[in-house]
């Protein structure tokens, strides 16, 4: 562990503590998980809230950076040309892997709604300490909707997924890397969408909901004739409400 002080505002982006309120800044906050090899760091995250993103398990519900992390890595597992032996290389609290039917499961004692709103959650998680780091603008009162579902869990949120029935091979994958570029900046502010783009999938972030109610799903459909490729009638971009929609982990490979 680093001991030091990551700290810009001074002021927490998930809570609002500063260190006169008691709030602590002593621990790395990484804008991905470190367990998925993200070596991008920002700041003002308390260690409270790093802490609660980190490892708190509530009621028996898994972190919310371990299902973003075991999600992702299952991901990269699953793109590499497996064998019967594979399933003894795999690592995975969340996925089994089946050579047999060529199938990969969910085990049991985990709820797919579960874990499909923590890695939800995870993405906004992402989205909002990127989006600090690159401007130092994530105090701003816009976002409460976005800490009060991250990190309070309270509301919703929605999350859009562009199903492609193709698997694009990423050459970032050993590094996360996430964009926050003008371009993806100015079409959240007009369109309230943040395009989330990671190791090959495109969620789009339901950042602003008035601004998307208006404009978001005229967007949407603009952004399906860019970077979808019709390969199938499953092709499409739709509101991501179920894990097994993660395609390579739940329906892809299991129907290829």
């Amino acid at each position: 562990m680093t001991i030091g002080n990551y700290i810009s505002t001074g002021k927490c982006i998930w809570c609002g503590r500063t260190i006169a309120d008691g709030a602590s800044f002593h621990n790395i906050p990484h804008v991905f998980p470190h367990a998925l090899g993200g070596e991008d760091t920002c700041t003002d995250v308390c260690d409270e809230c790093n802490h609660y993103f980190g490892t708190t398990k509530v009621h028996g519900v898994p972190s919310i950076d371990l299902t973003f992390k075991e999600i992702f890595n299952a991901y990269r597992f699953f793109c590499q040309n497996l064998n019967e032996n594979s399933y003894k290389k795999l690592r995975s609290t969340f996925f089994s892997y089946h050579h047999s039917t060529h199938s990969i499961k969910i085990r049991q004692n985990f709820r797919n709604d579960v874990l499909c709103r923590q890695l939800k959650r995870g993405l906004y998680e992402c989205f909002l300490q990127k989006y600090h780091q690159v401007t130092g603008d994530g105090n701003n009162l816009i976002f409460d909707s976005v800490r009060q579902y991250a990190r309070y869990n309270y509301g919703e949120l929605r999350v859009y997924y562009a199903f492609n029935d193709i698997i694009l091979a990423e050459k970032e994958q050993d590094r996360p890397h996430l964009g926050m570029s003008d371009i993806l900046l100015d079409a959240m502010r007009e369109y309230g969408v943040y395009h989330f783009w990671l190791l090959g999938h495109s969620f789009y972030l339901e950042v602003f909901p008035i601004a998307f109610n208006v404009k978001g799903m005229a967007y949407l459909q603009n952004e399906a004739k860019h970077i979808l490729l019709p390969t199938s009638d499953r092709v499409g971009i739709f509101e991501f409400n179920d894990i097994r929609q993660i395609d390579p982990l739940m329906f892809r490979f299991n129907n290829r």
